[in-house]
């Protein structure tokens, strides 16, 4: 029982420093709706508790989280993805989530980033976009940091095509 105990302490120190990486995860992929945003977020939680006690500490925890949000966000998306219903978040929503996604900047990008033909490539401009090192992002993606470079660059080409094409 107090092991138990230490765990679940654990976990909830862990989960409060890397509750942002959680929340971004979940803005990128569901940002138009509300319900969807938070039921992964729960998910996400609900996965990092399942294997919070194999989490063998290889690499730093935020990285450890933020591939496992990646991971349950695609699955999540893929499942869900057949299911075209969108709804407008309420001003109350809105004002709680990240003050990038009010930038038009920001959201000009993010409707680039959708229109990326590649889940890897969209994954990867999500990590660099949250700060991430080209080291973290081969870290989480399981590539060299070479590949994530190279993979970088080409989508930034690949960006800039698109709102070239598009005003």
């Amino acid at each position: 029982m107090q092991e138990e105990t230490l765990q679940q302490i654990e976990f909830i120190k862990m989960l409060e420093q890397c509750y942002g990486s959680v929340a971004r995860v979940s803005l990128y992929y569901y940002r138009y709706n509300s319900e969807s945003y938070q039921d992964l977020i729960q998910d996400i939680v609900c996965t990092l508790w399942e294997e919070w006690p194999s989490f063998r500490k290889k690499s730093s925890v935020n990285t450890w989280v933020t591939r496992i949000a990646l991971n349950v966000a695609a699955d999540q998306y893929r499942r869900h993805s057949q299911m075209p219903t969108f709804v407008k978040l309420n001003e109350k929503v809105c004002n709680q989530i990240a003050d990038e996604t009010d930038n038009l900047i920001y959201q000009r990008l993010y409707d680039l980033i959708d229109r990326l033909d590649s889940e890897e490539d969209r994954q990867l401009l999500y990590l660099y976009l949250d700060k991430k090192s080209f080291r973290e992002i081969a870290l989480i993606m399981g590539i060299s940091i070479e590949n994530a470079r190279q993979r970088f660059h080409r989508i930034k080409k690949k960006l800039i095509k698109l709102n070239q094409q598009e005003p």
